[in-house]
């Protein structure tokens, strides 16, 4: 995964720039962000990023000074300029330090995606004019156009012999108090190669790459030997302390020369990414994975949903355990499929909550993306069903009414909406049900309307490419004069510029 550091003094354009797009289905982490080109500069050291997108005009350092200064000391950063201005002093300064972009704000997300797969390619381009050091020998076992038989004498393993490949993951998505990934691995890498060391009597290659640590070792034919090398790996764990709870290591099965390489590392690499079935903090053999494929079972969740339906919490509780623990016993190339499912069966629970009914799917694939293991999303759910519960048990009649009121319009703001149409579907008659709304909540019924419409617009607006008129139509307007009319009042801007100022 390539590392980008945002350096921007403007808070606006740099929460834009991480939220706007999804930079992991890019290969890209946002490893930090600075005000200006004294702060950045000591992330720069700590951090070492591959990509930085800067801002040209900052207090104290500007880019261009920045850069400079940090280019001859890092040749191999790849740098995207972003300005507000057109200036072409500027300009010629930066095209004078061969950065990959020149980006004007606002910035347009296809321009900047587009400028970050360039400073991508430069990345490989410049690693691969680079002379191979040691420490990537691992990885360019497993590469294309390497030829090991040509560096044999750079190798302390045999390679017509019997190897292995193991993977050691770190992923920190979801504890803010750890370090960055990588500085977390550079932290044991020393210490792990003194374990490793013992552990295949020097006959190994390791090369950290981003949040991991590619191995390659000869294994011993005798089976005493090789039970001991794998309890000395064990010991890894321990070394990383708290950290080895976010820490999972896959083992391939042996291969028997460096040709089939390539295929220990896919099964190291697929054994790892199990650790999202198995759980972290542990060895996971690619032999042990398991064949089972993942079927998705439609009446299992609409059974599952109707007991929730009829308030029978402690079945609907046996279904969601039953399900998952099936999942966790499929195979790890149906992981993105079973994710899927766990996303659905979220945003059908979170349509149930109060307040929730407008969370975007989009949004929960998202959330359940970042999951480091199934039983973290199993727990979500649960917390989900409690509330759920809860809600249910806390509603009074007249609450009922403002519940079910509240649902259907979260549900049908898109139609034409009336307070007869409302008040049919609640069963009460208009009048009352104006005054028992407003009692209740404080507000009208065709204020919460317009909360919901204008909320629901400003996400359309935020996170799609739809025009406005097409907007305003879902939005149930048939006038797209009177909607941004209306959406300036509720929100001070016009919408067109409420959508220039994302970033």
């Amino acid at each position: 995964m390539y590392k980008m550091l945002v350096i921007e003094d403007e808070p606006a354009t740099i929460y834009g720039i991480k939220t706007a797009v999804n930079w992991e289905r890019l290969d890209v982490m946002i490893c930090g962000e600075a005000s200006d080109g004294l702060e950045a500069y000591p992330l720069i050291e700590d951090i070492r990023p591959d990509i930085i997108l800067c801002d040209i005009r900052m207090p104290k350092m500007d880019g261009i000074t920045l850069i400079s200064e940090i280019q001859p000391r890092y040749p191999g950063i790849k740098v995207i300029f972003i300005s507000g201005y057109s200036d072409k002093e500027y300009l010629k300064k930066a095209i004078k330090l061969n950065v990959v972009d020149y980006l004007y704000k606002p910035l347009e997300l296809s321009e900047l995606i587009q400028a970050v797969e360039k400073a991508k390619k430069a990345c490989r381009m410049h690693i691969t004019a680079q002379n191979i050091p040691d420490n990537n020998l691992a990885l360019n076992l497993i590469q294309e156009g390497w030829h090991p038989e040509t560096n044999v004498n750079k190798l302390p393993i045999t390679l017509n012999d019997t190897l292995i490949t193991v993977i050691v993951k770190f992923n920190m998505n979801l504890d803010s108090s750890l370090e960055n990934e990588s500085i977390t691995l550079n932290r044991y890498f020393p210490e792990f190669q003194k374990i490793l060391s013992e552990a295949f009597r020097k006959h190994y290659v390791a090369s950290p790459l981003n949040n991991s640590l590619i191995l390659h070792a000869n294994l011993s034919s005798d089976p005493m030997q090789c039970r001991e090398s794998f309890h000395q790996l064990n010991r890894l764990f321990g070394l990383a302390g708290g950290a080895a709870r976010h820490m999972a290591m896959g083992i391939s099965n042996p291969v028997e020369s460096a040709a089939t390489l390539k295929d220990s590392f896919q099964q190291a690499r697929m054994a790892v990414h199990s650790s999202f079935l198995t759980g972290y903090g542990k060895q996971i053999f690619y032999r042990n994975l398991s064949r089972t494929p993942f079927r998705p079972s439609l009446d299992l969740e609409n059974r599952f949903f109707h007991q929730i339906n009829v308030n029978n919490m402690a079945t609907a509780i046996d279904f969601l355990e039953d399900y998952i623990d099936y999942m966790e016993k499929c195979r790890p190339e149906d992981i993105p499929a079973i994710k899927d499912e766990l996303a659905s069966i979220s945003f059908r629970l979170n349509q149930k909550l109060k307040g929730q009914e407008g969370m975007q799917r989009s949004f929960v694939t998202e959330t359940i993306s970042y999951a480091l293991e199934i039983t973290d999303i199993q727990k979500y759910l649960m917390r989900l069903l409690k509330q759920i519960l809860s809600e249910i048990n806390n509603l009074d009649n007249k609450g009922r009414i403002i519940f079910d009121t509240e649902k259907y319009i979260l549900e049908n703001y898109d139609n034409d909406l009336s307070i007869q149409k409302i008040a049919d579907h609640v069963f009460i008659t208009p009048t009352y049900l104006c005054h028992l709304y407003k009692t209740k909540t404080g507000r009208t019924i065709n204020q919460f309307i317009l909360e919901v419409k204008m909320n629901k617009s400003k996400k359309l607006i935020t996170q799609t490419n739809m025009k406005i008129k097409e907007i305003s139509d879902k939005m149930g307007y048939s006038n797209q004069n009177y909607f941004t009319r209306t959406f300036t009042k509720y929100f001070g801007v016009t919408p067109s510029t409420f959508r220039n100022k994302r970033l």
